[in-house]
């Protein structure tokens, strides 16, 4: 699931030196980027396997 880095992104608009929040919010952008990727993938292997459920029944 995705992160909400609105919290971390409004803290270091205040707190720009604060190190320990901008590591944490490169790790939050990171996971996001990761779980948007893997969901992509997820979807255009699904979307793969539809058209050769196709092919097949109409194939058969």
């Amino acid at each position: 699931m995705k992160k909400d880095t609105a919290k971390l992104e409004s803290h270091l608009a205040r707190h720009p030196t604060d190190a320990a929040g901008v590591i944490s919010l490169i790790k939050s952008r990171s996971d996001n980027y990761e779980y948007d990727f893997l969901l992509e993938q997820r979807r255009k292997r699904e979307k793969a396997r539809s058209f050769e459920r196709k092919r097949e029944r109409n194939g058969s």
